[in-house]
């Protein structure tokens, strides 16, 4: 794997834990809590950290709205910690061993998203990076100041 990718894995990797032990925090009634009107509640936010992986790095391989729409039908885990735990790291994995595959000119091709955003295939990692940690923040912004809950998890070294 490309030395630069192996840096944002490491980054990743201990991301994808602190969200592991975020989950661990966690009673499945927690999951229907909804702190904002019209916004995710905790379970839909999980949800989506669990897939945003794999559907991250389809859209940077160019996939359709259709096939992006069909994944997400298909990926959604059952509504239960353990579940959206399973599906995060499974879709985790599917990102670092397709990212691994790809060579240095792969990784510097740009894709094009079904929306008109235009990336190198390497800039859509370091977007699904950006992405999975802010929704990283959302969750644990959620436990501090909606549950009141201080998880003790390290977020960054």
């Amino acid at each position: 794997m490309n030395i630069y990718c192996q840096g944002i894995f490491k980054q990743m990797d201990m991301a994808v834990d602190s969200v592991i032990k975020l989950i661990n925090t966690l009673s499945d009634e927690d999951l229907s809590i909804r702190p904002t009107a019209e916004k995710m509640s905790i379970g839909e936010l999980l949800a989506h950290l669990s897939v945003l992986c794999k559907a991250d790095f389809l859209i940077g391989k160019g996939v359709s709205e259709e096939e992006i729409d069909l994944f997400y039908e298909e990926a959604e885990p059952a509504p239960n910690l353990d579940a959206i735990a399973q599906a995060l790291l499974q879709h985790y994995n599917f990102l670092k061993e397709g990212i691994a595959q790809l060579d240095e000119s792969e990784l510097l091709q740009q894709t094009t998203a079904f929306w008109g955003g235009t990336h190198s295939r390497y800039e859509w990692l370091l977007d699904t990076q950006s992405h999975f940690y802010h929704h990283r923040g959302q969750l644990h912004a959620m436990l501090v100041h909606v549950l009141k809950r201080e998880p003790n998890v390290q977020l960054f070294e």
